[in-house]
């Protein structure tokens, strides 16, 4: 699902529950779906990655 028809699912099962969103409402879920996507994304790419490891410098002469 894109998130695009997750906020609209969304935004549709509040309103068959009886709550009137605003267009602030509608806007403010579509921001958290979207967010919610991002962060995902972010993790997702920090767990495929490699662990860092670090060396300790040369000396230098």
């Amino acid at each position: 699902m894109t998130p695009r028809e997750i906020g609209l699912l969304a935004i549709a099962k509040l309103e068959h529950d009886g709550h009137q969103l605003t267009p602030a409402d509608q806007r403010e879920i579509e921001r958290t779906v979207n967010a919610d996507i991002v962060r995902r994304n972010r993790f997702q790419d920090m767990m495929k990655t490699p662990t860092y490891q670090w060396n300790k410098p040369a000396p230098r002469r």
